[in-house]
């Protein structure tokens, strides 16, 4: 389950009613799905030619009705990992403040990793996100992405756009 942090105060929140609450004042949403149905004996039955397949698949209708929900088109499934080639690189593009003309919505799969959210009223917090949490960023809203120390996570992402985000970074927002 996600670990909240509010930096700058004592503030921490473990449960999810609690973490979707505080989200939901900035606009973002919190759930949690059944991780356990991706271990099951029919999640292992799915036929499937990639484990990205069978992951899509086990949870389709988790998607399909994510994607009524927030007018999404398509997902995919991202794992990244300490033998991930250019892995440096890669996190380079998440790490620094950033935001998007569409929404960010991950479901944790495996791993875990901290996304960093600057609200409007200038509070910043951290949502530490674990196998099982979904996590929605609304468009426009500033924040940037780190993976924890094992620097494993694998996710399923879902987008407006086949394109998928754009990232649009603070620094080039002040210019």
């Amino acid at each position: 389950m996600a670990e909240l942090r509010v930096r700058g105060t004592d503030t921490v929140l473990t449960e999810p009613g609690a973490i979707k609450d505080f989200v939901g004042a900035y606009g973002l949403d919190y759930e949690v799905w059944n991780i356990d149905k991706l271990h099951s004996e029919e999640a292992k039955a799915v036929e499937a030619d990639t484990e990205q397949e069978r992951i899509l698949e086990v949870f389709s209708d988790e998607i399909e009705a994510l994607k009524e929900r927030g007018g999404y088109e398509t997902a995919d499934v991202i794992a990244l990992s300490p033998d991930t080639p250019n892995l440096d690189d890669i996190l380079a593009k998440f790490d620094k403040e950033h935001e998007h003309t569409e929404d960010e919505v991950r479901f944790v799969v495996d791993g875990r990793g901290v996304f960093v959210i600057h609200a409007p009223d200038d509070k910043v917090f951290d949502v530490e996100v674990h196998p099982g949490d979904l996590l929605v960023v609304p468009e426009g809203t500033w924040h940037w992405f780190e993976l924890c120390e094992d620097k494993q996570i694998k996710c399923i992402r879902v987008f407006t756009s086949k394109d998928g985000w754009v990232a649009h970074y603070r620094e080039e927002a002040a210019e």
